[in-house]
Parts: C-alpha cells; sequence; structure tokens
C-alpha cells in the first residue's frame, strides 16, 4: 500500500471517528425525587417528593413537586406508588394538565403500582404526579417506595 493511500485512509478514519467523539455537548438532564416519610395529598394535590437524589440540568422542583423540561426532546418519565393500608390511593402522572397515566394502590394490603412513560416534551412543558382523587390519600414510605423521576434522551 503506497504512502498517499495509508495517509488517505487515516484521514477518512479520524474524520469518522471525531463524528462519534465531538466536542459538541449533549444536554444532560436528569432527576429521581421520593418520599421520606409519610405523607397526607390532599385532594387533587401535587406529590410533593422531598428528598432529591439527582436533579442533573435543575429541572425538578421539589418545592412545587413539578418538572419542567428545559429542552425540547424525548424524555422518560416513572412514578412508583405505594399507599399506607388504611386507604386505597389513585395518583396519574400529568403533562401540562392533562393525564397521562394512572398509578393505584389498593387499601388493606401494600402492593406497589408502577409507569414509566416516553413523552415528547416541548421546552416549558411542565409534569408532576397528583392525587386523581376527591379525597385525600395516604402515602407509606420510610424514603424507599414513592418515587418520581425523568431523563432526557435526545434533545430536538
Amino acid at each position: 500500500m503506497s504512502t498517499n493511500y495509508v495517509a488517505l485512509f487515516l484521514i477518512l478514519v479520524i474524520s469518522e471517528g471525531s463524528a462519534c467523539f465531538s466536542t459538541h455537548q449533549r444536554p444532560v438532564v436528569a432527576f429521581t425525587a421520593k418520599l421520606s416519610k409519610d405523607i397526607i395529598v390532599t385532594a387533587h394535590g401535587i406529590v410533593k417528593y422531598d428528598q432529591v437524589l439527582t436533579n442533573w440540568g435543575g429541572a425538578y422542583n421539589p418545592t412545587t413537586g413539578i418538572f419542567t423540561a428545559p429542552y425540547n426532546g424525548l424524555y422518560t418519565i416513572s412514578g412508583t406508588l405505594l399507599s399506607h393500608p388504611m386507604n386505597s390511593v389513585h395518583l396519574k402522572i400529568v403533562r401540562n394538565g392533562i393525564k397521562m397515566s394512572l398509578l393505584l394502590s389498593s387499601s388493606k394490603t401494600h402492593p406497589q403500582s408502577g409507569q414509566t412513560l416516553h413523552l415528547l416534551l416541548n421546552k416549558g412543558d411542565r409534569v408532576w404526579i397528583q392525587n386523581a382523587n376527591n379525597v385525600a390519600a395516604r402515602l407509606h414510605d420510610h424514603g424507599s417506595y414513592n418515587l418520581f423521576s425523568g431523563v432526557l434522551i435526545r434533545n430536538f
């Protein structure tokens, strides 16, 4: 193989490889928050997950319980639920006021429920989990069972 072909081959390999190892950073958004204790959520109230494990990008607000998408993109949103045995609970995962999914945990038992959604969100879209019932709900937790999390898969 001549020197010219080797040089051309190396240039092609380097230019192809640079596309994979671009210096352009994609935005990173990821959060996981959980309840640190039993709580009572008012009728149609938003669950405020108070113990933040990860909040890369700062898009989850533990004071309001709301995640606000900082970029247009495909996001994975997940929630888990464990109610107190004294009541059944229906929680809904909501995007901009519209129910996307429902979590259910029955009374007199300890069943855990979970949902994972892949949602196309626009910058500024808001996602939260709220009580779907007309009565207050008691969630059972000691820092392990009730979670709300999300991650940006790809921005557009």
